[in-house]
């Protein structure tokens, strides 16, 4: 375990058995991917296989988002981490839809602000949807990020182009917990 979010949800690395658990099964869950790319090619096992092979690179950070009784049920991430310009991307992938509404993804995320500010030494952390996302929306706001801006007709979703919305925090805009 890496962090504890609460007596339920802990993070963790995304272990081997991940790989060929519920995990590529989300990719093929509409509802799961409605609003990003990975629902949109098939998934191969050696798809998922290359890409656990490669999370030893230093320019993401993946970590399991995990419950107690139910195991491994999303990821979280920071990614494109560039250690000249201090910033990243941060992302959540919660598969298990039995844990949706459960403020698990706000905690994974707060958790991950800080790990990436307080240990990376990173300076921005920013994030980028599709509008109409409302969920990614809300859970920025609750991170504390502001919206930095919208790139129009950048994202072909459903047939239809639709604006890409940025919010994004500064180290200082995120109080230290750890």
């Amino acid at each position: 375990m890496i962090y504890a979010l609460d007596e339920q949800y802990f993070v963790r690395t995304l272990h081997q058995s991940d790989v060929t658990g519920p995990y590529p099964g989300w990719f093929e869950d509409q509802s799961v991917t409605r609003f990003n790319s990975h629902g949109k090619f098939p998934k191969t096992a050696d798809f998922f296989q290359n890409y656990f092979n490669q999370l030893n690179g230093e320019n993401q950070l993946v970590w399991a988002i995990c419950h107690k009784d139910d195991g491994h049920i999303g990821n979280i991430s920071l990614q494109l981490i560039n250690f000249i310009n201090r910033n990243a991307d941060l992302g959540v992938l919660l598969g298990d839809k039995r844990h949706w509404g459960q403020g698990v993804g706000l905690k994974a995320s707060k958790a991950l602000l800080q790990h990436g500010f307080y240990k990376l030494n990173l300076e921005r952390i920013y994030c980028s949807f599709a509008d109409g996302n409302l969920a990614m929306q809300k859970l920025a706001v609750n991170m504390g990020m502001s919206q930095e801006g919208r790139c129009r007709s950048h994202i072909y979703l459903n047939g239809d182009f639709v604006d890409m919305i940025r919010f994004g925090i500064l180290r200082a805009e995120c109080p230290r917990t750890i």
